[in-house]
């Protein structure tokens, strides 16, 4: 492992993230200087209108493992998740969300399943073990426990949290989970889960700590009809073949 072919690589999405981004590269750097192993950070700026990218480049002195990729349009979170995982030169790649709502930390709750070459693992709020530290909105979380019920429904998937944004994969993976994604909306949780399974890589759950953001701009309550319609799309996507 080197510098240049690290064994972990850190993909954060950003959109407008000029309040958060900072602090949270500073808890990701703090928890890289822990660490044995070469590791990267990933920022994708997904067109955003504010200070992102200066903040994020702020960090950028030469010694710092750190890369952005930034566009001017704003494509979804799930266009830059694909971008920054494709992009990630780590034996894994990891992706969170810049509120670092799941804390850092729980990475070293997936170390042992690396180790044992589990391919896809992701963390789970809703499993023995897990602690959601504030919680969102009642109806929120019940809008989750609905969406979460449909997709295992309709796509034949046995997942207690698709949304949780803290999900780990091996290089080997990468390109045919990734290269396969279609949706660029919040579906791309349950899309990249669904295709994982069906191209047979280990899947492993695994509890962890977290903290709704009240500042976070996800309302994905107000995007249910798109979700819906994106679990008929992944299931439509399978049936013509699209995902090899």
């Amino acid at each position: 492992m080197s510098r240049e072919h690290p064994y972990l690589s850190l993909v954060i999405p950003a959109y407008n993230e000029e309040k958060r981004i900072g602090k949270t590269l500073e808890g990701m750097l703090e928890f890289i200087g822990t660490k044995s192993f070469p590791t990267e950070i990933l920022v994708v700026d997904d067109g955003s209108t504010d200070r992102t990218v200066e903040v994020v480049n702020s960090f950028s002195n030469g010694k710092i493992p750190l890369r952005l990729i930034s566009y001017e349009k704003n494509r979804g979170k799930g266009y830059a998740i694909k971008t920054g995982m494709l992009a990630a030169r780590g034996e894994y790649a990891l992706f969170a969300d810049a509120d670092m709502s799941t804390p850092i930390e729980m990475f070293d709750r997936f170390e042992p399943y690396m180790k044992e070459g589990v391919e896809v693992i992701i963390g789970t709020r809703k499993t023995a073990g897990a602690y959601v530290g504030k919680h969102q909105a009642l109806y929120r979380e019940n809008m989750g426990k609905v969406f979460t019920w449909l997709s295992n429904r309709l796509l034949g998937l046995d997942t207690t949290d698709f949304t949780c944004g803290f999900k780990c994969f091996h290089r080997r993976t990468i390109e045919p989970v990734f290269g396969s994604q279609r949706i660029s909306g919040w579906g791309y949780d349950t899309e990249i889960i669904f295709i994982a399974r069906h191209k047979g890589f280990r899947i492993q759950e695994v509890p962890v700590s977290w903290y709704n953001d009240e500042a976070t701009r996800v309302k994905r309550w107000k995007n249910v009809f798109t979700c819906l319609l994106e679990l008929y799309q992944i299931r439509n996507n399978n049936r013509k073949g699209l995902y090899g």
